[in-house]
């Protein structure tokens, strides 16, 4: 009897591995067939005048999900007319109404889908409703409807998307850059008003990283005075790397003394800011920290002299093959030989 009911069980779970492939192979099929079609049919659309809703309705709304998903490619990498065209391919047909169906649905993978799809198209419709989803208890839904509320440039959302995420634990600095990094320079001007009064060090570094990566030169003046008044470190960091990437002159006598911090980190950071500032007093504090005791600090340094001046690239010159050696003449003679074979 023991053999029999395994030999039944091992029938039964060979005979499911077979309709799993089947169903599989049949799905595999329904969407190679489907892709082919819509491909012919967008393109056409992408060519000519053809309304948006004449195209949607040579699809089915069974369909629309496979529709959906290979669109997103193009969603993400077309620009100009092709692109506002797609996203009209949504906003302006039943697919809009479908997507927020998923948005408005209780179960959170629906959810997800929805508001993923109606940012990538710039829904501004849609807004409202991501907003209350911030709400949620779910980090991956919050996450989805804070992205998309970037990505259609809902400037009016960013306190909402700060403050949501200050109570989760379990999402991290990157992934609140990677959402703010997703709308317009226009969301700088509305940072740098919460810079002056934000509370949380993490949330101050977030906010100078992201002027730094739209290069917002109109924040100068006021991360300069956060600065010098900054007592965390990180958010010391970001903001002499702010400098590093924004020529302000007004910077170099704050940066003469986070060149002397005891902290490597930060007087690399300060080293670096120095270079973008190219301030001449500046030189002669970063030639001195070739010879500071953290290798890291004398290194940059060295790439620094390297391309501060033409006389600082000469003194770098004698260091390496006029002095015994040394650790720095070390590192003088492989700064200059990486920088030669990189010109080359």
């Amino acid at each position: 009897i023991i053999i029999f009911v395994l030999l039944t069980l091992i029938y039964l779970l060979i005979l499911f591995i077979i309709i799993v492939r089947i169903v599989e192979n049949y799905r595999e099929s329904r969407q190679r067939n489907f892709v082919k079609r819509w491909e012919e049919k967008i393109f056409e659309y992408l060519a000519s005048d053809i309304s948006p809703r004449e195209i949607i309705k040579l699809f089915p709304q069974s369909s629309f999900k496979y529709l959906l998903q290979n669109l997103r490619h193009y969603l993400l990498t077309l620009k100009g007319n092709d692109k506002d065209k797609l996203c009209a391919l949504v906003n302006e047909t039943e697919l809009f109404d479908f997507l927020m169906k998923q948005l408005n649905s209780s179960k959170n993978k629906r959810i997800v889908f929805g508001a993923y799809y109606l940012g990538l198209a710039k829904a501004l419709n849609s807004e409202f409703i991501l907003k209350k989803k911030l709400k949620t208890n779910d980090d991956l839904v919050f996450i989805t409807c804070a992205l998309s509320l970037a990505r259609v440039n809902s400037i009016d959302s960013v306190d909402d998307i700060f403050e949501q995420f200050s109570r989760r634990k379990n999402i991290s600095r990157d992934t609140l850059l990677t959402v703010l990094f997703e709308y317009d320079e226009s969301v700088c001007e509305v940072l740098l008003m919460r810079l002056e009064e934000e509370k949380s060090a993490e949330n101050r570094a977030i906010i100078i990283s992201t002027l730094r990566h739209f290069q917002f030169s109109a924040a100068a003046p006021i991360i300069l005075r956060t600065l010098l008044h900054e007592k965390d470190s990180d958010v010391i960091i970001e903001a002499l790397k702010y400098f590093g990437k924004i020529e302000y002159l007004d910077a170099a006598t704050s940066l003469r003394l986070f060149l002397l911090n005891p902290r490597a980190d930060i007087k690399t950071a300060a080293i670096k800011a120095s270079l973008k500032v190219g301030d001449k007093s500046l030189e002669d504090r970063i030639w001195d920290l070739i010879y500071d005791r953290n290798r890291y600090v004398k290194v940059t340094a060295a790439e620094a002299m390297y391309s501060f001046s033409e006389r600082s690239r000469q003194k770098l010159e004698q260091l390496a093959y006029r002095i015994p050696n040394t650790i720095e003449s070390s590192i003088a003679r492989m700064i200059i030989s990486e920088k030669t074979i990189h010109q080359t």
